[in-house]
């Protein structure tokens, strides 16, 4: 079977030779609009746009009539379907044998240019009816056509061909009377047919119709021909290359990457449009220049270039501009038009022959860009700009990034010396961190370090890690880092300017839009668009829960800072707090099915109103993902509360964020903020959240290993919340109590145990009624009563299930009632018990808890008297509970591989596993593992 599709003219479609019936209307221009794009992704949105001719219905209904459309081309092609559906669009998916496009720019670029002329049968797809098509896209192809024919009729007139073409030049200068390259043909073929008569005639011909149509004279080319035949020569002369492309960018370094991006899609067919956007002093002209540098001879015609001063307060004015690049292009001074349009044509007319790179740098904005454009192929642009320039049409769009690392200290390097960077290599990673790889920061470094060679690298490292005034320091004559920042920043709307200071305030960190919306007090997506689109902020990419990300350069969060320090002190409080007011209530709703087990009851909090709450459950609906996304944010907004002060906010964060957050952040600083938030408590006045905060400092502290102190600390909080008369925090504090005393000594602590459950009921709170007759459960079964421990714990697991508790608590209990159960040989509940619990814990997701419950299994395995088993999941827990940096449960883990071990027959080994633990876990406070372990040693040394 064959295939061949066919645009070069009247789009056709041939299976195994016949035609194959496309239907009218929207199902051709959808074939011609994917074809146009062979194996290219197209959005639904562009092929909705084209379908209907930029005038689509409701977006429900034009999408339906897509897939409607997608499915009725589908089954018209039949065995010559070539349609294929992407995530949120459709390619055509053709081989170069099939598609007459791909054969024909193959063809070109092998040079076999008369070849690909003949592939075209007429207008491209004269059949297909679609304005926007013929607008957009047609143009395109015409022009590649007709370069293709120009370089065919080049070839035969070099091959002596000149009296067989004449006629059909006549026909192109007709067809085509401004393109002045088919009349330089003309005159060449007619003069070298011996008709020179002629070929002055066709010069007088061109001259007249270019002074009447455009107001100009006849390009350079042609003038020199006419000279050159009137001398009597018949052969074109040569024609001089034009560069206008400043020096070649000294000391570049990296970004080989984006250069070969540039290239691809500079010589791509048409006309290519490159825009090259980034952050102020990101290094875009330098980049710019660079790779117009590299492509010089890929146009071998000329490389014109234009500052168009954009970043500036007074942008050039296009006519300006093509003033000038009209003058370049050998227009004398007096026959350059007036008017914008009218020099616009002039300078499509002057390149519509030549193949010549147009470089624009710091373009002001798309309106400034659209006169300077060619219109024919053989041509491209490349444009730096700090804008992305999206409304130009066809415009390809390529960010500019900071350098990385190892570039941003090459460029360092270049400008100071490599000997003298040497001298201290840390130094110099400190400086170019402190810059965020901006090439114009790193200038600046290095130009004050050259200028003084006695001041030392670590000198200038330690004054830039100082954020409040590393712009101060970024300045040398007149390079200034600020004052590249200044003119993007001032160029913004109002809104959008709010929005870039506010920032500020929390610096170089990921955020989403409704963060930039709530500290700006606008609509977050729209004010994002326009901060990126000005590149003010970078898209960093989605996060765990799907929202797009941004990000301030490192410098640029540094410029917003000092913008919002000279705000209104209370504008810019009334701004945090809405902020912090909107990220409790999505942390809130986030963790609202967390609780239960040992944690406190949250204080409840008054929720933001600055999103629907639909919204606010849609950000929170991924609970784990928002916290991770968020984490960073979260603990800077906890330190800024407590700054200001705002010592209950910074507590319900706290409490909220850390059912999940403990975990991820480093043991240290969870401790510290929690200190922290202690520590502004008390000095507050606020007591109740003081005390609590101390209780939750013992949880932490307690995984690496338990301690007199900490048992007295305990006790402390336990008598504060009595006085206090603060019977859910009471019933929590001799809880931990009660368990940690039986861990640290080995005795049972009933008496406290009651206490708690007194406290518990007393409290009304479910959760801490439950906990407590787990702790009084394991304390009578540890005192030999395991009937009644029983009782107490079936008691607590009912009212547990049956209030459909969180499956953490379940798993607690369960974990409990099958440590009890092995204690008191009742295999079969222990077995069932700890396997339960171990689903539960797994089910969660919960690291801690599944490492606890593996070793609880694997302490049964081992009773029922399967040691491999039990050496298996013990070693597997073991080796979490050392990731996690949890002493305790690593101590009891180990006493589970030990014992397996011995049970195995390996006495050598276990004699080395237990030595070696009774060293490590020294003061992990569980004094049954330990006491596990010098029984299994000295068995083990027994048996050796």
């Amino acid at each position: 079977m064959s295939v061949e599709f066919r645009v070069l003219g009247p789009l056709e479609v041939l299976l195994d030779g016949e035609p194959v019936t496309v239907p009218a209307g929207r199902g051709r221009v959808l074939l011609a609009t994917l074809l146009l794009r062979p194996n290219q992704f197209v959005s639904v949105d562009e092929l909705v746009d084209r379908l209907w001719d930029g005038d689509p219905p409701t977006v429900d209904r034009a999408h339906k009539t897509l897939q409607t459309t997608v499915l009725r081309l589908r089954q018209a092609l039949g065995a010559a379907n070539c349609v294929r559906t992407t995530p949120g669009g459709y390619l055509s998916e053709v081989r170069q044998d099939e598609l007459d496009l791909l054969r024909f720019r193959a063809l070109v670029k092998a040079g076999d240019f008369a070849s690909a002329a003949e592939l075209w049968r007429g207008p491209a797809l004269a059949n297909v009816a679609s304005d926007a098509l013929h607008r957009d896209d047609v143009p395109r192809l015409e022009a590649e056509r007709l370069d293709a024919l120009e370089r065919r009729i080049d070839a035969d007139l070099e091959r002596g061909r000149a009296s067989g073409i004449v006629a059909e030049l006549i026909e192109l200068t007709q067809q085509h009377p401004l393109r002045e390259r088919f009349w330089a043909q003309r005159m060449s073929a007619l003069s070298r047919s011996g008709r020179q008569a002629e070929a002055f005639e066709s010069y007088r011909e061109i001259t007249t119709l270019l002074a009447d149509e455009l107001g100009v004279d006849p390009s350079a080319e042609l003038r020199e021909l006419h000279l050159a035949l009137l001398n009597g020569e018949t052969d074109s002369p040569q024609r001089k290359a034009l560069c206008q492309l400043p020096p070649d960018t000294a000391g570049f370094v990296g970004r080989a990457d984006l250069l070969r991006k540039v290239e691809e899609r500079l010589t791509a067919p048409g006309v290519p449009v490159v825009v090259l956007s980034g952050a102020p002093g990101v290094g875009k002209s330098a980049f710019t220049i660079k790779a117009a540098h590299r492509l010089r001879d890929r146009f071998p015609d000329g490389q014109l270039f234009a500052r168009l001063n954009g970043a500036g307060g007074d942008p050039r004015e296009p006519v300006e501009v093509l003033a000038e690049l009209l003058v370049a292009l050998d227009v004398h001074a007096s026959a350059v038009p007036d008017g914008l349009e009218a020099r616009s044509a002039a300078f499509r007319a002057q390149l519509a022959d030549r193949r010549m790179l147009v470089v624009l740098d710091d373009a002001a904005g798309s309106d400034q860009v659209r006169p300077l454009l060619p219109g024919t192929a053989g041509c491209a642009v490349l444009i730096s700009s700090r804008h992305q320039l999206v409304q130009v049409d066809g415009a390809q769009s390529l960010r500019v990034p900071p350098l990385g690392v190892d570039d941003g200290i090459a460029l360092l390097s270049n400008v100071l010396g490599a000997q003298r960077a040497g001298t201290d290599k840390a130094a110099v990673a400190e400086i170019v961190g402190a810059c965020g790889g901006l090439p114009l920061a790193l200038r600046v470094a290095g130009a004050r370090l050259a200028a003084r060679e006695s001041l030392p690298l670590r000198s200038l490292a330690r004054r830039l890690s100082d954020e409040r005034h590393r712009l101060d320091e970024l300045t040398m004559g007149d390079l200034e880092v600020r004052a590249t920042f200044g003119p993007s920043y001032e160029a913004l709307p109002p809104d959008a300017a709010t929005a870039f200071r506010r920032l500020g305030l929390l610096g170089a960190t990921d955020v989403a839009s409704w963060t930039v919306g709530v500290l700006a007090g606008g609509d977050g997506e729209r004010l994002v668009e326009r901060l990126v689109e000005a590149n003010l902020l970078d898209e960093v990419g989605l996060d765990a829960t799907g929202e797009p990300r941004y990000r301030l350069h490192d410098l640029l969060a540094v410029y917003a800072a000092e913008l919002v320090r000279a705000e209104d002190e209370q504008v810019v409080a009334a701004a945090m707090r809405a902020y912090v007011d909107l990220l409790l209530t999505i942390v809130d709703v986030a963790v609202e099915d967390w609780t239960g087990g040992d944690e406190l009851p949250m204080r409840p909090i008054v929720p933001s109103t600055a999103l629907d709450r639909a919204e606010i459950e849609r950000l929170a609906a991924n609970g784990e993902g928002f916290l991770v996304s968020e984490m960073v944010n979260i603990e800077r907004a906890i330190t800024y509360c407590l700054r200001e002060n705002w010592v209950q906010d910074a507590a319900n964060l706290v409490d909220r964020a850390f059912l999940f957050l403990d975990v991820y952040y480093s043991h240290d600083r969870v401790l510290q903020l929690r200190e922290l938030l202690k520590e502004a408590a008390f000095s507050d006045g606020e007591e109740l959240i003081a005390w609590r905060s101390q209780l939750d400092l013992v949880a932490p502290r307690i995984t690496r290993g338990v301690t007199e102190e900490q048992l007295a600390e305990l006790s402390r909080c336990a008598d504060a919340f009595e006085a206090m008369d603060a019977q859910a925090e009471l019933a929590a504090s001799l809880g931990s109590l009660t368990y940690y005393t039986m861990v640290l000594t080995g005795q049972p602590q009933v008496a406290l145990a009651e206490r708690a459950v007194a406290a518990g009921r007393a409290s009304g709170v479910r959760n801490l009624r439950t906990s407590t007759l787990r702790e009084l459960g394991t304390m009578l079964a540890t005192e030999g009563r395991y009937a009644e421990s029983m009782r107490v714990m079936d008691e607590a697991l009912a009212i547990t299930r049956d209030a459909n508790g969180p499956l953490n608590e379940v798993a607690l209990l369960l974990s409990r009632i099958a440590s009890s159960a092995l204690t008191h040989a009742d295999l079969d509940r222990a077995r069932s018990a700890s396997r339960e619990a171990l689903n539960l814990t797994t089910k969660l997701d919960d690291t801690r808890g599944i490492a606890y419950c593996t070793t609880l299994v694997a302490q049964v395995d081992l009773a029922l008297g399967d040691a491999g088993l039990a050496l298996t999941g013990a070693e597997k827990a073991l080796s979490s509970f050392e990731g996690l940096g949890e002493l305790r449960g690593a101590v009891r883990a180990v006493a589970v591989v030990v014992e397996a071990t011995l049970a195995l027959g390996l006495h050598a080994k276990a004699i080395d596993v237990a030595t070696a633990a009774l060293e490590n876990y020294v003061g992990a406070g569980d004094s049954d593992a330990e006491e596990r372990l010098r029984a299994a040693l000295a068995e083990a040394r027994r048996k050796a």
